[in-house]
């Protein structure tokens, strides 16, 4: 687990955790971060941003990273071998990835 901004971890899937000493800490401290993820994902909408943040899966980004290196490759149980993933977890992000390198919006950092 690492630490992210105001000592909230960030768990290794990118999900992020919100603590403080008080309710109204903790509240502050949460409309923060709903304020940071909310701009990443505008910056990602806008194409002002061409990476992933850092709180995206590094499943994601593998499949991503894959897809754009064998643009050709359409099996999903061919990537998730070669990925030594499960197959549902490249179906989970697949789409989502292939509109995205579509749009051209996100590189596979």
């Amino acid at each position: 687990m690492a630490q992210g901004k105001n000592n909230s971890p960030v768990w290794p899937d990118g999900s992020r955790n919100v603590y403080g000493r008080t309710e109204e800490e903790c509240e502050e401290k949460l409309k923060a971060l709903i304020l940071e993820m909310k701009a990443e994902i505008a910056a990602l909408r806008s194409g002002d941003s061409t990476e992933y943040p850092d709180g995206v899966s590094p499943k994601k980004k593998a499949i991503a990273a894959y897809l754009r290196e064998n643009p050709g490759v359409t099996s999903k149980s061919r990537i998730a071998r070669e990925l030594n993933m499960d197959r549902s977890t490249v179906q989970k992000y697949y789409d989502e990835i292939r509109s995205e390198i579509r749009e051209g919006n996100v590189r596979a950092s």
